[in-house]
């Protein structure tokens, strides 16, 4: 007999991420290869980076982020270039990320990324958008 409980918890969210990757893994012909660079300052402080990730076809990139005090020096440009090639370089033949109507959507958009998908009124009132740009 089974008993329900209630768990909130980080450690069970984290059980269930080990348990479903390891029911996809025997189920896909590709492993994700982490993937990332960044720009440092003179004290090996970074101030612009990205970081994303191999998975057959597809690069996904999770973060690209340039530090106020960086931004407008083309910092984020060279970044997303830098790892489009690393990917392709790699196989991948697709890219994919998402954004907040606040961040970075026309920067993408200026890029060659296209909206493919969006969740309105996220997480109230806000857009998220999720973008492709084909790397072939």
């Amino acid at each position: 007999m089974y008993q329900f409980e209630n768990d909130d918890s980080q450690v069970l969210e984290q059980l269930l991420r080990e348990q479903i990757v390891a029911y996809n893994q025997a189920h896909f012909d590709a492993q994700r290869l982490p993937l990332g660079c960044k720009f440092v300052d003179e004290n090996q402080q970074v101030v612009a980076a990205v970081a994303a990730q191999l998975f057959g076809n597809w690069l996904q990139i999770n973060w690209l982020w340039c530090d106020e005090k960086a931004r407008g020096q083309g910092l984020a440009s060279k970044l997303l270039s830098a790892i489009e090639l690393k990917g392709k370089q790699l196989g991948a033949l697709q890219v994919q990320l998402d954004t907040l109507d606040f961040q970075a959507r026309p920067f993408y958009e200026h890029r060659g990324y296209e909206v493919k998908y969006q969740l309105d009124n996220y997480p109230r009132s806000g857009t998220r958008y999720f973008m492709e740009k084909s790397l072939s």
